[in-house]
């Protein structure tokens, strides 16, 4: 489950949603700047550093939105502010299935949008939107996904955010223990809060919901996405990585060292029996072991007959000098530096010219 802590101010998602109605042509400008970022089905927006997302219909939806945005006329501004009342019933479903894991606009005791809304107010009109998805996503491409709408039919999400009637909106946003967060979007016409239900709510906090427990027993989405490679659990959704290198898909936080626990995402990383490690716990558990030292070689890597060792560990025995890369002599089962080598070959040389002198006469 993510942090409570929000991580997008719900002003904000306020005037992303204005903006896309009252600039629209903009609005498909920026989103024409995704379509490079699609292969096949995965998107890999750049605030997600490297991890993307499995769509249902690729880039065709994105440009389908994008056409839409270019002919639609401006709409009215929503302003800058959530309405407090609207608020607390979008509050109050992001803390219920936000718990519970489950995607849908009922909550878990079967209470639809347009009832929560009651609870705060009178309306004309209502209409309610809702995304889900990871912490990186920011104000305008929590919007822009809305408008996206992939792997909805009925287009329902984008047909609410640029719905001409609406006056006034409610958002919240907070954890979702599937999609990691959400954010609720409750529209209006007509709006009239019951100032005394908001006061009464605003004290108590959002209200209890039974079926939470049976609700997260039945937790399911659109996408079919297999089994993580490493916690073998079937993937729901929320921050999923496509690993080439194992031929599958992984949960975000499942794609940790074996052995520290610390993220691999853009570090490097080996695989032993199924499991993954970052090079040095890779290297100090299943790597070669310097000759001179006894540590796990990591890196550059020297071989000679005595053995494999650090470059920094090839050392000449004699003058203790780092040879490193440059040439060196084994004879004698030492490792020896080309000068050093070559004295003792022409000491040993004149020591066995000096064992084969005759003796002197004198």
């Amino acid at each position: 489950m993510a942090s409570s802590e929000a991580t997008v101010p719900v002003e904000d998602i306020v005037t992303a949603l204005t903006w896309v109605r009252t600039q629209p042509k903009d609005a498909a400008a920026v989103l024409r700047t995704r379509l490079p970022h699609y292969k096949g089905k995965d998107y890999s927006p750049p605030e997600r550093e490297g991890s993307s997302i499995v769509t249902k219909e690729g880039k065709a939806v994105v440009e389908e939105a994008i056409a839409y945005l270019e002919q639609l006329e401006p709409l009215s501004s929503l302003g800058s502010t959530s309405d407090l009342a609207l608020g607390l019933a979008a509050e109050d479903h992001v803390a219920d299935i936000g718990s519970t894991g489950v995607v849908s606009h009922s909550s878990s005791d079967g209470t639809c949008a347009a009832d929560r809304v009651s609870r705060y107010g009178k309306y004309r009109s209502t209409g309610e939107s809702l995304w889900y998805g990871s912490s990186k996503a920011t104000a305008q491409s929590l919007v822009l996904d809305l408008v996206v709408d992939d792997g909805v039919s009925s287009r329902g999400h984008r047909l609410c955010v640029c719905n001409p009637i609406w006056e006034i909106v409610g958002v919240f946003y907070g954890p979702h223990a599937t999609f990691g967060y959400m954010a609720a979007m409750e529209f209006a016409k007509g709006w009239t809060p019951d100032e005394a239900a908001v006061e009464a709510r605003v004290e108590n906090g959002p209200p209890a919901v039974e079926g939470q427990e049976e609700a997260k027993k039945g937790v399911q989405t659109q996408w079919k996405l297999g089994a993580c490679l490493v916690c073998h659990e079937e993937i729901k959704g929320g921050a999923v990585m496509e690993i080439e290198k194992l031929n599958g898909k992984v949960h975000k936080d499942c794609f940790n060292c074996k052995s520290c626990s610390k993220s691999l995402r853009g570090a490097p990383w080996q695989t032993q029996e199924g499991l993954l490690y970052c090079k040095t716990c890779h290297s100090e558990q299943f790597g070669e072991r310097c000759a001179s030292c006894g540590k796990a070689i990591e890196g550059g890597m020297m071989k000679c007959a005595l053995g494999k060792f650090h470059v920094e560990c090839i050392v000449c025995s004699t003058c203790k000098k780092a040879i490193g890369k440059a040439s060196f002599s084994t004879a004698g089962g030492v490792i020896s530096c080309q000068a050093c080598a070559t004295q003792k070959a022409r000491s040993a040389s004149i020591g066995r010219v000096a064992g084969v002198m005759p003796a002197s006469t004198d």
